[in-house]
């Protein structure tokens, strides 16, 4: 069998890569008979073996989508199960990642940073006031440098710290200053994993968007039987290359497309010191500017005022109002895809008196005896003016913000402000602005789907992924047109 009848296999037969792909089946014969796949479909083939994490490299020749080193940190805290972890250093060194250890003072009680230092041939981290690391301030450097951190063994210690924001030696530092992937994996008694405040932190963390390679079930060094055991180095190692594999392939799926993406409040000046405006932090725009940008789109990110670090993503404008917002878009079309996300306000508030008296709005208004009057002015509806353009990008995603009748009022704006996607979500209460979490609906012409609540981060990814598969539609639709 040669390599492209075997990845039309894996891909579950002609039959059904026919299917996905909207050809004739007799096509597919063709490339098995040829065991070659036009270019032109690579990007679907891609698209495919993404979702099934099939190896493509294997089949197609495709170039790496990575020319630069991966790194890992690799945090090591005390226990039996501490010494396993050398294993793990030693597997990764068969690899060319790059890898830092940091040895926590537990785990100095079961092996010692020369040994780690000698195994790795890197200096091995111990102290969080260290005069020599940190007039580099090194626990910074750590927090920020690697793809991945590892923590391996993690103990119940180390999981509370972290779940509940202390920090007071290394470790903890690097874990609450990075935003790096993290990986957890755990190691302690079996009482202890199932402990209820070990439960609730594993909770949290997880809902952080924290990865745990669950623990063994057997017997454990304590004489005690159950789950708790540490997860065999190897198949940690698997775990980790696993995630990067799946980067890898991520790392082009955007790769020149251009995203226009608004975040953030709009603000509507009343005079100079006053203004009307709303509670978005511009959060959730941010996370998907980041994501897209991660996955090689050329992202144009227009934000509203925040008080949250810029993502690093290709042009970054920064607007007060809604008409300011709206004059960079239409300055950066065409594009391929637009998402709105930021919370623009809906009026302008014009200031009268009782006695109609003319007010220069230019300078501060001042108190008098009259009552202040306002006249609503509305702001332009950005979404539905770009998506009845002539020049509406390819893809038009919209979000909308609701207190109740969230799917039906949400539908009501996808139908009638003629957009593609939106993405709506219960704000009464306070339940979403400034947080990190979110809760949403995604919901199309003909679909909605909840999704339980996730972090902001998890929420960008897996949009990223609806997106991605939208575009192909488009892009397989516009093909067959």
């Amino acid at each position: 069998m040669n390599k492209i009848s075997q990845l039309i296999s894996l891909l579950g037969g002609t039959g059904v890569v026919a299917e996905k792909l909207k050809i004739k089946p007799s096509a597919i014969s063709n490339w098995k008979k040829l065991n070659k796949i036009p270019t032109s479909k690579h990007n679907f083939i891609i698209e495919l073996c993404s979702n099934l994490e099939i190896e493509i490299e294997k089949f197609l020749p495709i170039k790496k989508q990575y020319n630069f080193k991966i790194k890992i940190l690799l945090i090591i805290c005390g226990g039996i199960a501490s010494y396993k972890s050398l294993e793990i250093i030693r597997l990764i060194k068969k690899t060319d990642i790059e890898l830092d250890v940091v040895l926590t003072k537990s785990a100095q009680k079961f092996i010692t940073p020369l040994l780690v230092t000698s195994l790795n041939e890197k200096k091995c981290y111990t102290d969080l006031f260290s005069v020599e690391d940190e007039t580099k301030m090194n626990h910074i450097k750590l927090a920020r440098k690697p793809d991945i951190i590892l923590v391996a063994p993690a103990t119940a210690n180390i999981m509370g710290k972290f779940a509940n924001g202390l920090a007071d030696d290394l470790a903890s530092t690097i874990l609450l200053a990075s935003s790096s992937k993290i990986i957890f994996a755990p190691s302690m008694n079996p009482v202890m994993w199932n402990n209820l405040a070990t439960r609730e932190n594993y909770k949290k963390l997880s809902e952080r968007g924290i990865q745990f390679i669950e623990p063994d079930t057997g017997d454990m060094a304590c004489g005690e039987n159950g789950t708790g055991r540490f997860p065999e180095p190897k198949l940690i190692i698997e775990t980790v290359l696993s995630y990067l594999n799946r980067n890898k392939r991520l790392a082009n799926q955007f790769k020149d497309v251009s995203i226009l993406i608004t975040a953030g409040p709009t603000i509507e000046e009343i005079d100079p010191i006053r203004f009307i405006s709303n509670k978005s932090s511009g959060k959730q725009g941010f996370e998907l500017a980041t994501e897209l940008t991660k996955r090689g789109a050329k992202v144009t990110l227009i934000t509203g005022p925040v008080n949250i670090p810029f993502p690093n993503c290709k042009n970054l404008i920064q607007v007060k109002s809604a008409q300011e917002m709206l004059d960079n878009i239409n300055h950066h079309l065409p594009t391929d895809i637009l998402i709105c996300s930021a919370a623009v306000a809906d009026w302008k508030l014009i200031p009268k008196t009782s006695s109609n008296k003319k007010i220069n709005t230019n300078n501060k208004i001042k108190k008098t005896k009259d009552n202040l009057l306002f006249e609503t002015q509305k702001n332009p509806d950005i979404l539905e003016t770009v998506a009845k353009s002539s020049l509406r990008p390819k893809l038009v995603i919209g979000f909308s913000a609701e207190t109740n009748n969230i799917k039906k009022y949400a539908y009501s704006k996808l139908v009638s402000k003629n957009i593609d996607l939106i993405i709506a979500n219960d704000v009464s209460n306070n339940k979403v602005f400034g947080e990190d979490f979110n809760k949403v609906f995604v919901i199309d012409k003909n679909n909605c789907k909840e999704w339980k609540r996730q972090s902001k981060k998890s929420v960008a990814f897996h949009l990223a992924n609806k997106i991605s598969d939208l575009l192909i539609n488009y892009n397989r639709s516009d093909l067959n047109a």
